[in-house]
């Protein structure tokens, strides 16, 4: 298999910068060093939050195939997930890419990533014999705009408490809601969320009331639950099954690589 790989020099720069950053980024194509370099520049001056993956389309066929995708022009880059069954594998992108194709080869079963950097309306082909699967992801740098689950609107859902976030090691504002949902699964809601722009972050439940320092994060009993989506912007969360709502005194932003708690809000 041969998958190219794209936007390599961007997260490279952001791991250094603090608090690590993509772990499936492989070494940069030396013939589009330069271009990545200018591409990762224009986006750091252009980013509000650290870079996320966000989905574009979920694919699927049998033998070969052709579908369209929307890549945004202001995306810093896209990979695509392939899975097959039956044969030999290769992915074609048209116009053709900067890349060069094919973008990735397989063989099959098996599975595989392919990156990509250009933009706009492109066409993947598919050259396979059997069944197959593909799921495509851009990797943005604008606040996530999640609106609420349509549970928490729901008749028997309620709010049991609030709080707002506040800066730890680094700076952290806006708003979190734990809901309780009709059927008693909890939930929480984050609206006008904002911190440092980094990666590898991660929501903590934690049974401080209201913890000011890392230290105090950390001597206090916690369950990191989730990846962090975006550090900015509106974003849902489901509890796991079986937390109890009284527990959880207050949500943290934690940080794993460098092990310091970004923010925090008060849930009251």
């Amino acid at each position: 298999m041969r998958a190219r790989v794209a936007g390599a020099a961007l997260l490279a720069t952001i791991a250094a910068s603090g608090c690590g950053g993509d772990d499936e980024s492989g070494g940069p194509d030396p013939f589009t060093k330069v271009e990545q370099n200018e591409r990762a520049r224009d986006a750091r001056a252009k980013a509000t939050v650290a870079p996320r993956w966000a989905p574009v389309s979920s694919l699927r066929g049998s033998g070969d195939a052709s579908r369209t995708v929307r890549i945004s022009r202001d995306a810093v880059q896209w990979r695509v997930h392939w899975r097959c069954t039956l044969g030999d594998f290769a992915l074609q992108l048209t116009p053709r890419p900067q890349e060069g194709n094919p973008l990735a080869t397989g063989t099959c079963p098996g599975t595989g990533t392919a990156r990509a950097i250009d933009t706009g309306m492109l066409r993947l082909g598919v050259r396979t014999e059997g069944s197959w699967r593909a799921t495509v992801e851009q990797q943005v740098t604008e606040p996530i705009a999640e609106p609420p689950l349509p549970a928490m609107k729901a008749k028997g859902a309620r709010v049991l408490a609030s709080g707002r976030f506040y800066p730890i090691e680094r700076r952290g504002r806006g708003k979190v809601d734990l809901h309780r949902l009709a059927g008693g699964r909890l939930a929480l809601r984050f609206e006008n969320f904002e911190t440092s722009a980094n990666t590898d972050l991660f929501v903590w439940l934690s049974g401080a009331n209201r913890p000011r320092t890392t230290k105090q994060a950390l001597r206090s009993r916690h369950d990191e639950f989730a990846p962090l989506k975006s550090t900015g912007g509106a974003q849902n969360y489901l509890l796991p099954k079986g937390v109890d709502a009284g527990s959880v005194r207050s949500i943290v932003i934690w940080c794993e690589p460098i092990r310091i708690a970004y923010t925090a809000a008060r849930l009251r």
